[in-house]
């Protein structure tokens, strides 16, 4: 008995086209939610504060300020709160007038005071709000205080011209990553979490597609009339409150 082939069928060509038009959205979108996690906004920071401090003067209490600006084509939301960036964290580099970083010494702080809230205070500082957020748009700056200063920890040998800056990495509310200066992935440590149940649709939205950002400002010269040693610090009610070691 002869076997009887039995051709292959091929899908109509209308099928295999609305298969396609199905799935190309979705490889777009996860696409583009890849492209905008590993986004990271161009940020330009420019520094400034003192330019000469007193030999017994606290370092960490000198305010200094860095105005942020907006170089990126999208808007940029930040968390802030009083005037100032929330979930952020300032990392201080001095040199000297060579480019050498200044070392620190290892100084054991004190803390005395009580608590400024209570418990209930607390939580509802937790809660944030629609006026909590600032939009940057393109082009468009906000100056911020960096608090604190430099470390009094820092040994400076001689007199002279110091160089400082800082680096700014701000991690958007409650997210548990945020990418460097170089697009690598970095969990998000040591932030507090925020409760969003306050904030409206949109303003939620956008706290959750909001970008992290970390940048270098430029540098800030710092004229010592004298060499600076490290001081013992005691804390009392956030107010540091230095001695110098002998």
């Amino acid at each position: 008995m002869m076997q009887r082939e039995v051709p292959y069928l091929r899908p109509p060509l209308a099928t295999l086209v609305l298969i396609a038009w199905v799935c190309v959205p979705f490889v777009q979108l996860g696409a583009q939610d890849a492209h905008r996690s590993r986004k990271l906004p161009k940020i330009e920071l420019k520094l400034s504060g003192p330019t000469t401090v007193r030999p017994g003067e606290s370092l960490e209490s000198n305010i200094f300020n860095a105005l942020l600006t907006n170089r990126s084509a999208e808007p940029l939301l930040l968390f802030v709160r009083s005037g100032m960036l929330m979930n952020a964290r300032w990392d201080w580099s001095v040199t000297d007038a060579k480019g050498t970083p200044i070392g620190m010494a290892l100084v054991v702080h004190g803390y005395c005071g009580t608590p400024i809230t209570s418990p209930e205070a607390e939580a509802e500082a937790r809660h944030l709000r629609n006026d909590d957020l600032l939009v940057l748009a393109p082009g468009e700056s906000h100056e911020f205080m960096v608090l604190p200063g430099p470390s009094d920890d820092y040994s400076f040998p001689s007199a002279g011209t110091y160089h400082l800056a800082v680096t700014l990495t701000y991690v958007p509310p409650n997210a548990d990553h945020y990418f460097d200066e170089r697009g690598n992935r970095q969990r998000a440590l040591g932030y507090e979490q925020w409760d969003l149940s306050r904030l409206g649709v949109d303003q939620f939205a956008a706290v959750k597609n909001s970008l992290s950002v970390q940048a270098t400002s430029d540098t800030w010269n710092l004229e010592l009339p004298s060499r600076r040693g490290p001081k013992q610090g005691i804390i009392f009610n956030n107010i540091p409150l230095q001695l110098p070691i002998h």
